[in-house]
């Protein structure tokens, strides 16, 4: 399945299931299917329908397992029902499927929970960068605010702080259970699905992580996020791709352009430490919940490094292989 957010023609947001190049609202769907398919009374379905399939993507991800069970009841629905060039109401008027022109499409998941970034996961970026990696089944991470995540077409707006700016193209992990102390071996059990993640680095601020005395190192933290997280420096899209399409996520081929150039090529079996033991490393003492977002890292090769540099004006585009494109713009 490929699950988005989007804004409907009332002004709406709402969660929806792509299929053959339509969206079909999943709460006015789930509405239609227990009236017609389980007898339920129309004014019962109204509230069943919201609390079980709710507008929220966030929301349907704290379902957990009982919101898996709904989503893939009302998806085989759908797919049974929904006909190439016909329109489908609910029992109340809400409309059901729509043209993907029709509606805007928002970030996945807009109520963003928690964001976590890998950093230096792939020996080309260490070499590249001229930095020491942790050492090996370790990791670095930060965090971002929710602030950062942005959706499809939206604007990336230039920083006040720093004048050079660089892109990396990651798997985005939508976490899809709660969970803490996961270990390797059932680690992808608490995956939800996947998503495109562009991350975004202010970099002349980021080199000023170096600087400044002091054994605590707080300059160098100040300016570590300062440079990682200004307002829509993640975004991630344009869907959520169920982790049953992606039958192995250590091997992904990416790609980043900007003005339709290549900039970046790399392949997730290239992460120094590979999803299962970044969940291990990350859920040791940290409690994860549906709907946390971890990207996994910048890849790259030496003719494609891992870092590409926009400016405004550039149209950017982050792609991953069977999951999806998102098209951001520069703006200053």
């Amino acid at each position: 399945m490929r699950l988005g957010s989007f804004r409907n023609h009332s002004g709406n947001i709402c969660i929806g299931v792509k299929i053959d190049g339509q969206l079909a609202d999943l709460t006015a769907a789930f509405e239609k299917y227990l009236v017609e398919e389980c007898g339920v009374s129309r004014d019962f379905a109204v509230d069943a329908a919201c609390s079980r399939m709710p507008t929220s993507m966030l929301a349907l991800l704290r379902r957990e397992e009982e919101g898996w069970a709904d989503l893939n009841t009302v998806y085989s629905y759908i797919r049974s029902t929904v006909k190439k060039n016909s329109v489908l109401f609910s029992p109340t008027g809400a409309k059901i499927n729509y043209g993907l022109p029709e509606v805007r499409l928002l970030t996945p998941v807009p109520q963003m929970y928690r964001v976590f970034n890998i950093g230096v996961n792939a020996d080309i970026f260490a070499k590249m960068e001229n930095v020491t990696p942790p050492e090996p089944d370790y990791t670095c991470m930060f965090k971002k605010t929710p602030r950062a995540i942005l959706g499809p077409d939206d604007e990336i707006k230039w920083p006040a702080s720093g004048q050079e700016v660089a892109s990396e193209v990651e798997l985005g992990v939508i976490m899809g259970k709660t969970g803490k102390g996961i270990s390797q071996s059932n680690a992808l059990d608490y995956v939800f699905g996947y998503v495109v993640s562009h991350d975004l680095v202010v970099m002349d601020v980021l080199s000023k992580a170096h600087f400044g005395p002091g054994p605590e190192g707080l300059p160098a933290a100040y300016y570590i996020t300062l440079a990682k997280t200004p307002d829509g420096f993640q975004p991630i899209g344009p869907f959520i791709v169920t982790k049953d399409e992606v039958p192995d996520c250590q091997n992904v081929n990416m790609e980043f352009r900007i003005n339709g150039q290549v900039k970046i090529k790399g392949n997730t079996r290239d992460m120094r430490v590979p999803l299962r033991r970044l969940i291990e490393f990350l859920s040791a003492d940290m409690t994860f919940y549906a709907g946390d977002l971890i990207s996994s890292g910048g890849m790259g090769t030496e003719e494609y490094p891992p870092h590409a540099f926009p400016v405004p004006g550039d149209t950017v585009e982050a792609e991953l292989e069977n999951i999806g494109v998102i098209r951001n713009y520069i703006v200053a």
